[in-house]
């Protein structure tokens, strides 16, 4: 099982080795009546654990925590990114995720250009909407998330994240910690 979970992992758009980081600027809006009230901090994702039991932690931020890295036979679950439903493998658009608590999963929509603090790259743009939210994240194979969106149709995103760096991992042999 252990080496299916690793092996599994080398062949996701993520690079989810131990190591791995993103850091975003990440914009807060609040809609007081016909105002927005707007907000900036720094937020950091990071694989912690093991190859075998990797687990996506977040430092600052709206809600920073932890949640474990879970694959399925096509579909991918980053607990910070994409909450309880799971992205559909492999990222394709027209492709969706398995529906959770009713609702109707992550869909790939289409490929875009996204320009973000850390340049400009082709994503994959993955949407999950609700008659109260949408939530969008932009996925760059063999980078991850670099840009994500949620909050309710029409308006101004309330969380808004966009990638300012990142590494992949540590150096070949370099020791990660948990």
């Amino acid at each position: 099982m252990a080496v299916a979970l690793v092996v599994t992992l080398a062949a996701l758009p993520f690079p989810l080795v131990p190591g791995a980081w993103w850091e975003f600027r990440e914009s807060y809006t609040v809609h007081l009546g016909a105002l927005d009230s707007t907000t900036d901090d720094t937020t950091r994702f990071e694989v912690r654990g093991t190859l075998e039991r990797p687990f996506l932690h977040q430092q600052g931020g709206a809600d920073p925590g932890s949640a474990p890295i879970e694959v399925g036979p096509d579909w991918l679950r980053l607990g910070p990114w994409t909450g309880e439903d799971a992205l559909p493998l492999p990222l394709e658009p027209g492709r969706s995720g398995p529906p959770s608590e009713g609702g109707p999963g992550w869909r790939v929509d289409e490929e875009e250009d996204v320009v973000v603090p850390a340049g400009t790259f082709r994503a994959l743009r993955c949407s999950l909407r609700t008659r109260r939210n949408e939530s969008f994240l932009w996925v760059v194979p063999g980078l991850g998330v670099v840009r994500e969106t949620q909050g309710p149709p029409g308006k101004r995103p309330e969380i808004e994240r966009v990638l300012v760096r990142w590494s992949g991992g540590p150096p070949p042999g370099e020791a990660t910690g948990p």
